[in-house]
């Protein structure tokens, strides 16, 4: 059976509308280095210089905009970037201002933009201005944070962080105006806002009308870690905020996918050790995920999760993830398992909104969150699962259902959860088997037409639908992608993407399966 090539994307070009775009997230230090001084523990060394030499594989990976980590001279300790000492400089140890300015030219001659971390919660320990008393005023003073206290959330001091009052107006001018030196020094194209959930909302309703009232196309991610959509569709719907981190998208797949259909939820003492081992590392959101981690898996949590779409103001803008460097690296949650990961990627890059890859992930990288989870890059430990990913960003920016098209839920029980995307130019079908064992199902359309002819974006096997169904095969653990209205490569004149379905390496040779 001939297998078929996906097309080549079309070339990049800025401006574009980011529901096109696939993010790579870096974690500066931990990616790669080239040159500048010997790195000191914590540090491994990576920077800005390293980066720039590793925009030929990033972009080999079809990845079209990088979200930095946070570029602020740091304390000592603040490899990540995230407790500033001086807000208006570049750490050294990642570079100067030139090599960040030459970054983001480097990129948008590629046409990929980039996203700056950016952090408005607070200074580092130690920041200069939070110990001089003239700025006393600048900073709140009350008790630790209550979780579930949302004046708290806003007020309280991030593990004990310098935490700005940002509801006084010269302190919202101080980081207001910082923000635009940033743009201005950079030219970048976003930011990825911190903490976000941490700062009174009132302050993003004036940063983000401020920002767009001098840069209208300049693009807001929010960081709001909660799996709750109603919490963090608000910084959306009410803030000005573009996008939010989709928590409850990487909540279900981490809840869903880590384990068989058919394997007993985590019992009660399982969940307490690991939680007496990490909870000092863990996001509070992880925490509540795991104590409440105690059912069955179950794929129609797809369901109930894309039954909460209205709580978003856009949706398909939308940041999905499913490894995060506050989070314990996805294969680790699954036990180590390629197959899973496969699964959760297919799935990332079919859902609906601007798809996040992790650095690391590609590789197979796994870690917990005690900090093995921001190891160093592992270039080229994986090859096959690259491969495997690569493909499936190629795959995503060649069928325009995937970027543009409404998303219609057409089949969830517990084994299996299959959807479409459809833009009436293309239509793609993604269905997944998180069971053991093979199924069978069949998939109806919401409405019958004409006999269709669907091609497996892995095998180019050609499933006919008739009546408005088809009937598929599913592979243990796998996910499957179907596609009509793409236009492919005539057979035999480009690779074979044998490795594109997940939990196989081996090309399936079925010839084909009786439509219903």
């Amino acid at each position: 059976m001939a297998v078929h090539s996906i097309p080549e994307p079309k070339p990049l070009h800025l401006p574009r509308p980011w529901t096109d775009d696939v993010v790579y997230m870096v974690l500066l230090d931990r990616f790669h280095r080239e040159g500048g001084p010997e790195p000191r523990a914590p540090w491994h060394g990576g920077n800005l210089a390293g980066l720039r030499a590793k925009l030929d594989y990033l972009c080999g990976l079809g990845v079209t905009a990088l979200w930095v980590s946070p570029v602020f001279k740091n304390q000592g300790d603040g490899f990540h970037g995230y407790w500033p000492v001086d807000f208006f400089s570049v750490d050294p140890r990642f570079g100067a201002m030139e090599d960040l300015q030459g970054l983001v030219r480097d990129c948008h001659d590629r046409g990929v933009k980039v996203l700056l971390d950016m952090v408005l919660n607070h200074a580092g320990y130690d920041h200069p201005m939070a110990r001089d008393p003239a700025r006393k005023d600048w900073f709140h003073h009350g008790p630790s944070i209550r979780w579930m206290d949302q004046r708290s959330l806003e007020r309280g001091s991030l593990h004990g962080l310098p935490d700005f009052a940002q509801e006084k107006p010269e302190v919202a001018r101080f980081l207001i105006d910082m923000a635009f030196w940033w743009i201005e020094k950079t030219g970048v194209d976003g930011f990825r806002l911190d903490a976000v959930k941490h700062v009174p909302a009132a302050f993003w309703k004036k940063f983000s009308k401020e920002i767009h009232d001098r840069y209208p196309d300049f693009f807001l991610v929010g960081e709001v870690f909660r799996g709750v959509p109603r919490y963090i569709g608000r910084y959306q719907r009410e803030d000005g905020i573009h996008s939010v981190l989709d928590v409850p998208f990487a909540d279900t797949v981490r809840s869903a996918l880590a384990r068989d259909a058919e394997e007993p939820g985590p019992g009660l003492w399982a969940r307490l050790g690991e939680l007496k081992a990490e909870y000092r590392t863990m996001l509070f959101n992880e925490i509540l995920r795991k104590v409440f981690a105690r059912r069955p898996t179950d794929m129609r949590w797809f369901s109930r999760l894309f039954g909460c779409e209205d709580a978003y103001a856009h949706p398909e803008l939308l940041a999905t993830f499913v490894d995060n460097h506050d989070l314990a690296r996805f294969v680790s949650e699954a036990g180590g398992s390629r197959e899973r990961l496969k699964m959760a990627l297919s799935l990332l890059m079919c859902w609906r909104g601007i798809p996040i890859l992790t650095y690391g992930t590609e590789a197979g990288m796994s870690g917990r969150t005690e900090g093995s989870n921001r190891a160093a890059m592992p270039f080229g430990a994986d090859p096959e699962l690259e491969e495997f990913t690569r493909r499936l960003v190629k795959l995503r920016r060649a069928v325009s259902a995937f970027t543009r098209g409404r998303q219609v839920e057409l089949l969830a029980d517990r084994e299996a959860f299959a959807f479409l995307r459809d833009d009436h130019e293309t239509r793609a079908l993604c269905i997944l088997n998180n069971s053991r064992a093979p199924q069978e199902r069949v998939v109806e359309f919401p409405s019958a037409g004409k006999p269709a002819v669907w091609l497996d974006a892995s095998t180019g096997e050609r499933i006919i639908e008739r009546h408005g169904k088809l009937r598929l095969e599913l592979p243990p653990r796998s996910a499957r992608v179907l596609v009509v209205g793409w236009r492919v490569a005539q057979p035999g004149t480009a690779e074979r993407l044998a490795s594109l379905r997940p939990g196989s390496s081996k090309r399936r040779t079925r010839r084909g399966a009786d439509p219903a």
